[in-house]
């Protein structure tokens, strides 16, 4: 497993070993802070944006609110940004998956990138068809492909117990990882959460070492946001999301509008034509209804006049 790419920023230089030390214990003390008030609130998302929608999906008791800072990295450009609710994070994997599918159904995500940290590269492995045929692109940092052996440390989580080396469900995600051919790696080699480091890679050409050290640094620190960030960015270079132009839908509804417009007029048009040449028939048939009145009127004359009887001379006789 040698053959690997080397991440290089151009905006940004590498921190000493003793910098890149203290931000990871202030990203763990951030990250467990996250563990205990992500019970009661979480980050929200962000939906606006003209780029392809990418999906974040946290590792072991990872919350919603430690991926704030990637949020707003993506949001800022341009893309739409969900973040999975998952809980506690200490479950079965499985169920987490079912999950993560139900939740890309019901938003209607479509033809997105996963970014998922850790553990959440273990969910990610996990969607069915349903949900694969929604994501363009999953970008896994830092998530234990063949085991992790500090699992043991926890062993009352059936995670941990999932996530244990040679483990029947570790098998089986290896053969889904070297089946799915949109996934890339990102890691470093020196990881304190995967043990060994080595099994945090896919044994791709094109998996990525992020030259700093630190599990969280990954998905919390600057340079790791940077290089997910650049590898998304790549991606949409290859495969441009499709523009809709705005002029042209602003064309059709005017379009529209102009239409029925012209209908309702026509129709008015057509109504009031109707009603004019209802109201000259009307008017052609008013004579008629005097004529054929004042004839019932002369004829009833005729009839109410009252015959003058004459008057018969009546003689009287002589007595």
């Amino acid at each position: 497993m040698n053959d690997h790419l080397a991440y290089v920023s151009d905006n940004r230089s590498v921190r000493n070993p003793f910098l890149q030390f203290l931000a990871e214990k202030w990203y763990t003390i951030l990250y467990l802070w996250h563990a205990i008030i992500g019970i009661f609130t979480k980050l929200e998302d962000s939906p606006e944006g003209d780029k392809r929608p990418v999906v974040l999906v946290s590792g072991f008791l990872g919350r919603t609110l430690s991926w704030e800072s990637m949020l707003k990295h993506l949001s800022a450009n341009g893309h739409p940004v969900y973040v999975v609710p998952l809980g506690f994070q200490v479950g079965n994997i499985r169920t987490k998956s079912r999950i993560l599918e139900n939740y890309l159904i019901e938003k209607d995500i479509k033809d997105c990138y996963i970014v998922a940290h850790s553990m959440g590269g273990l969910i990610s492995a996990g969607l069915t068809y349903k949900g694969r045929d929604r994501v363009k692109k999953i970008f896994i940092a830092g998530t234990p492909v063949r085991g992790t052996y500090l699992a043991y440390a926890a062993p009352m989580f059936i995670c941990c117990w999932q996530m244990m080396p040679n483990s029947k469900f570790i098998r089986e995600v290896g053969d889904v990882f070297e089946k799915l051919p949109n996934v890339q790696s990102v890691f470093t080699k020196k990881d304190q959460i995967i043990l060994p480091s080595e099994n945090s890679r896919l044994g791709h050409f094109d998996d990525v070492e992020l030259p700093e050290a630190g599990h969280l640094n990954l998905f919390m620190g600057p340079l790791g946001i940077e290089c997910l960030f650049d590898l998304i960015t790549a991606e949409e270079n290859k495969d441009p999301k499709p523009v809709v132009k705005k002029t042209d839908s602003s064309k059709q509804e005017t379009a529209s509008v102009k239409q029925g417009l012209g209908d309702r007029g026509s129709a008015s048009a057509s109504k009031s034509s109707s009603q004019k040449s209802g109201s000259s028939k009307s008017t052609k048939q008013a004579p008629k209804k005097k004529a054929q009145t004042k004839k019932s009127v002369s004829a009833s004359s005729k009839v109410s006049k009252p015959v003058a009887k004459k008057k018969v001379p009546v003689k009287k006789k002589k007595r």
